[in-house]
């Protein structure tokens, strides 16, 4: 961030480059100076403490606060990133991680060029484009990076950033909090961890917005090619199937661990307070804050990393990739693979992923491995599986002899669960066209069957699984059947 600079429109790039540097150089020194005690001894005692949040207010002062804001250096970044990644107290947690967020906004992880796009930056006052700033502080230490630079490292041997393997450690260690039937073990440690997820997450969401179109010319595809969440996933030294598999487990595990800690009867316990329920409670209330935040911004890495296989893809057909471009297994095929052999997860992350646009994609791919595929192919190299809509599944289900051969594989309850999710994420898109993505294959609902259409064949595709299996419907088939009959009745 203190060396995020604007091509255009920057009022400090009218300072001498020489002042810029004394003034940096002073800035860090002084403000550094806070914190030896923190960095030589690393005890968490009282002096400590207050050493940090002190050095916290006055990074947030002179950088975020004051008019004349001077960027914090590379390594005042790397001091407040340690104190939230170490911190033992909720207050320098939180503090710290308030602070890198509102660095952020301040001081953007891109640079603007003028004259390049149709849309105007408010930064540059002029039509200008996004780029995303080579050198630019991150939170993540990656082997392959284009701009290597030595980081900081601390006296107890921990690294100031987090490299691939350190990263999904992190996610499989909340995979598990979650996912854990006892929660009496949670304390700031677990809160902590939320943080630090959550604020990687925002960080690799920032860094891939600006390569979200699809690559025009081969520029475009080296810019998404060296994005963080790229460099990442093809790292050799993380499992990239596991990964996916513990975000999806987390996601699926959030919402049931929130409802426990909802309903907890005080036991959590707080590694620095005495364990009263007060204490307890003063936990449990920012766990539950957080904790909906890290699932969302999960959701969104998932659908980050599908939308780059889509981008990988579309630069593939145009001749821009490379052999240096690893082949990846896509991530919606793992996902999918997931959740066909892991039953008890199917339920709980159809229900807390809420990006419909994709679970509709999701829910037709998991339809077409179970339905007879199309015997003509349309197109060279096309895959057969996206040729299924919502509307098609529908009027397979509603006949006999092809639901009787769905329902031996995949079993009666999971196709009402589909259907019923299916239905609802139908619904909002066709309420909500914005909501379509570029890279789902969901837009093709959409044409060629009305709503009214659709509610009728999702009601004949319940009769019929209802007279083929004479079986009761479950509470979120009830609730789908509902509504579409709503609809029907509306209409008349």
């Amino acid at each position: 961030m203190g060396r995020r600079s604007r091509k255009a429109g920057d009022d400090e790039g009218n300072e001498p480059k020489r002042t810029r540097n004394v003034v940096g150089a002073q800035f860090e020194e002084n403000t550094l100076a806070i914190l030896d005690g923190h960095e030589s001894g690393r005890q968490q005692s009282q002096y400590t403490h207050d050493d940090s949040i002190a050095f916290l207010e006055a990074v947030r002062n002179a950088a975020v606060v004051a008019k004349n804001a001077h960027p914090p250096t590379d390594k005042m970044l790397d001091a407040v990133f340690e104190i939230l990644k170490t911190g033992m107290s909720m207050e320098s947690m939180t503090l710290s991680y308030q602070l890198l967020c509102e660095l952020e906004t301040r001081f953007p992880r891109v640079s603007f060029s003028v004259g390049k796009a149709p849309h105007s930056s408010p930064a540059c006052g002029m039509e200008c484009e996004s780029e995303p700033l080579k050198g630019a502080w991150s939170p993540f230490s990656l082997s392959s990076d284009s701009i290597t630079r030595e980081r900081a490292t601390f006296s107890d041997g921990s690294s100031a950033s987090f490299d691939p393997i350190r990263f999904h450690a992190l996610i499989q260690e909340l995979a598990e909090m979650v996912n854990a039937a006892n929660h009496s073990t949670l304390d700031l440690k677990s809160l902590r961890n939320l943080l630090v997820s959550h604020y990687l997450a925002k960080v690799l969401q920032e860094d891939f917005a600006s390569p979200k179109d699809f690559p025009k010319e081969p520029k475009d595809w080296i810019a998404i090619r060296e994005s963080l969440l790229n460099m990442i996933l093809s790292s050799r030294k993380m499992n990239y199937k596991d990964f996916i598999k513990d975000c999806l487990s987390l996601v699926s595990g959030m919402g049931q661990f929130l409802a426990g800690l909802g309903t907890d009867d005080g036991s959590l316990r707080s590694s620095t307070m005495n364990s009263s329920k007060d204490c307890c409670n003063i936990i449990v209330i920012p766990l539950l804050e957080v904790g909906e935040n890290v699932s969302l911004a999960i959701q969104k890495l998932l659908i980050m990393m599908m939308e780059l296989d889509s981008l990988r893809k579309y630069a593939d057909m145009q001749g821009f990739t490379t052999r240096a471009d690893a082949v990846r297994t896509p991530t919606a095929d793992i996902m999918l693979d997931e959740l066909i052999y892991n039953d008890d997860i199917l339920s709980p992350f159809l229900q807390a992923f809420d990006q419909q646009q994709w679970k509709l994609s999701i829910i037709l791919q998991y339809f077409a491995k179970y339905m007879l595929k199309p015997t003509v192919r349309t197109r060279k190299g096309s895959d057969s599986s996206n040729h299924y809509t919502f509307n098609g599944v529908l009027k397979s289900l509603s006949e006999p002899s092809s639901l009787k051969g769905i329902t031996k594989k995949i079993g009666s309850n999971t196709i009402q669960l589909l259907l019923a999710h299916a239905f609802k994420s139908h619904l909002s898109l066709a309420n909500n066209p914005d909501l379509h993505g570029v890279s789902a294959d969901s837009t093709e609902d959409q044409k060629g069957s009305s709503l009214i259409e659709v509610c009728c064949k999702m009601i004949s595709a319940f009769e019929c699984l209802k007279n083929t299996e004479n079986l009761e419907i479950i509470p979120v088939g009830k609730e789908a059947l509902f509504v579409a009959s709503a609809i029907l009745d509306a209409s008349q």
